[in-house]
């Protein structure tokens, strides 16, 4: 699911990508032909503008005002002191203006060479006429002589100003026909675009459909997932609730200390492994990092004890042993979250024993401390098989086992030890592994703790007095034998007068015939189930406090049954202790008027 949709952001992320690029380009494109005729026409612009200027001024140095004028006036009033300096001043800058002409391309080349020629000429009929007026020529001797005449100059000017017509056509076709090149370029460029925007769009959507239904598909998988922790969980629950239960009625029942230390030591295995149901089977817990850490005080030493009974069996039936050493500074209580450190211990201690056949497994406890942290270093050595290097680095991986044959001789979901490293990292300890193979394992824990200021620990958990419930009556629903037995047992110690319904019809029934103080209801049960059993009894009596008594224990399933009327939840297996001190709150007046009277 997850490569679907990697795969679907990847396609559109390429297509968003390509139409960047394809805007991009097209863009630059654009705007370099748009540049080009921009450049061309600004060149253009400004070179005709120049040659213009320089024309006008060579019109007018060789026209009528200027050169022409000047030596007309010198042939006829024959004043050289006067008008030589004149005309020669004007062929100089005539030349000059040539010579600028000269770098113009608007300006020809036969242009420049039919006006320097007339120039040329009229500078040596400038000398003829200097040098008849030195003779006291006549006027009409020198006219004759020099042939003062404008025509040539004129046609000279009339060739050139035809030329620049011609050149000046020739370069706004040229800026014309780049113009409407570069016109086509950005109007073709903003179709293309508009057609890419239209494929990624069309591509966006088909991809938002394709998610859409990909979503749709996880949500789905999740519901089922979420239908399948909720059944396992009540599975689970649901014998684990006899043997808990069973459990704590034989504890108080029994007077040997050796006894109801076994059964101590049993029902803490069973609340360890309820607290450890709860985490796994809460999947949004385990996907999320939401696994909670408590703190409180607890025994270290019952810890390793029953840790070490735990495995009693296994080390007896391989031969093996199972050492525990703890360090003389280490004292009994400490804060902190017992179960998950014994789940920690459990998880290494198991492994150890499962891959050791001969020699064994030794627990070392010993204090210390670690960057300025105070806490416990705890130790597992064994004389196993061994790990590779290669094993070691995938040893935390969730569902990886060093190898097949591994997995096939020794079993294992590969679990174990993920959560371990997990619960280590929430504790903000620190877990590490010294191996080799053939030469057995070492793994090192150490975890940031406090000592407990608690002196005492010998209270068992789970010991409570028992309520004194008499001439109280408790209706209790609940199709399962075993679970009724186990309910039976708790209760009986009351002295509370029991009811109890194998299902929701027989519930509402007996609810109606002996009016009870209290209704313990299950939630499933055959025929009728407990929440419609509860709505039901609510339509009539909105203050009997109605307690659901279930393995349904997720958050979700709490929530609903709130909203369906039910006062409180106690979640299967059932803590006798719990389930005293929820039917003291809801049945606290009663209790307390009932103490008063005896």
């Amino acid at each position: 699911m997850r490569s679907e949709f990697g795969a679907e952001q990847s396609k559109l992320k390429l297509n968003f990508l390509l139409v960047i690029l394809t805007g991009a380009s097209l863009t630059l494109v654009s705007w370099f032909f748009y540049h080009q005729v921009e450049k061309q026409w600004n060149f253009y612009s400004t070179n005709i503008k120049k040659v213009y200027l320089l024309h006008d001024d060579l019109v007018q140095h060789l026209g009528y005002g200027g050169f022409i004028h000047d030596f007309k006036n010198l042939v006829l009033r024959k004043d050289a002191n006067r008008y030589e300096p004149k005309l020669r001043k004007s062929l100089a800058e005539i030349h000059e203006i040539l010579f600028q002409l000269e770098s113009y391309e608007q300006y020809s080349d036969e242009s420049i060479t039919t006006i320097k020629s007339v120039i040329n000429e009229y500078e040596i009929n400038l000398e003829t006429a200097l040098s008849l007026i030195k003779n006291n020529a006549s006027s009409e001797e020198i006219d004759s002589s020099v042939k003062v005449d404008d025509s040539q100059a004129l046609r000279a000017l009339a060739k050139f100003h035809v030329g620049s017509e011609l050149r000046l056509n020739e370069e706004r076709a040229i800026v014309d026909r780049n113009f409407l090149i570069a016109n086509t370029i950005h109007f073709a460029s903003v179709l293309v675009f508009i057609g890419v925007l239209i494929l990624y769009f069309y591509k966006l959507n088909t991809s938002i459909r394709k998610e859409h239904q990909l979503t749709l598909k996880a949500l789905e998988g999740s519901r089922v997932k979420s239908e399948f922790l909720a059944n396992m969980s009540h599975e689970i629950r649901t014998p684990l609730n006899g043997v808990m239960g069973s459990l704590q009625v034989l504890q108080s029942n029994l007077t040997k200390p050796s006894n109801l230390d076994t059964a101590a030591t049993a029902l803490f295995s069973c609340r360890s492994l309820l607290k450890i149901i709860n985490d796994i089977l809460d999947f949004s817990k385990i996907e999320a990092d939401e696994m909670s850490i408590e703190q409180i005080d607890f025994s270290l030493f019952k810890i390793v004890e029953s840790v070490q009974h735990d495995f009693r069996s296994d080390i007896e039936d391989k031969s093996i042993y199972l050492k525990i050493n703890i360090e003389a500074s280490v004292t009994e209580g400490w804060e902190g979250d017992p179960v998950r450190l014994r789940q920690i211990l459990l998880n290494l201690v198991s492994n150890a024993v499962k891959f050791t056949d001969t020699g064994g497994v030794t627990l070392n406890v010993s204090k210390t401390g670690v960057n300025d942290l105070q806490g416990l270093v705890f130790e597992v050595v064994d004389t196993g098989i061994g790990m590779s290097e290669q094993a070691q680095s995938r040893l935390f991986e969730r569902f990886i086992q060093a190898d097949n044959s591994i997995t096939r001789k020794f079993g294992g979901t590969g679990l174990g030890l993920a959560i371990t490293q997990k619960l280590i990292k929430l504790m903000n300890g620190v877990i590490e592994v010294k191996s080799m193979e053939g030469q057995g394992s070492t793994f090192y824990v150490f975890l940031p703790m406090e000592a407990s200021s608690v002196k005492s620990f010998d209270m068992q958990p789970g010991q409570a007095s028992n309520p004194n419930l008499s001439k109280i009556s408790i209706l209790v629903a609940e199709d399962d034998k075993i679970n009724t037995k186990v309910i039976d047992a708790i209760l009986s110690k009351t002295s509370a007068e029991l009811f109890f319904a194998s299902n929701g019809v027989e519930a509402v029934d007996l609810y109606r015939k002996k009016s009870p103080d209290l209704i313990l209801m299950d939630i499933q049960m055959p025929e009728m189930g407990g929440v419609e059993a509860c709505e039901l009894i609510r339509l009539q009596d909105n203050e009997i406090p109605i307690v659901a008594l279930t393995a349904n224990v997720l958050k979700e399933d709490i929530e609903k049954y709130h909203k369906a009327g039910f006062t409180f939840h106690v979640g299967k297996p059932i803590d006798k202790n719990i389930l005293y001190t929820t039917i003291v709150k809801c049945l606290h007046k009663q209790i307390e008027a009932l103490n008063d009277q005896l």
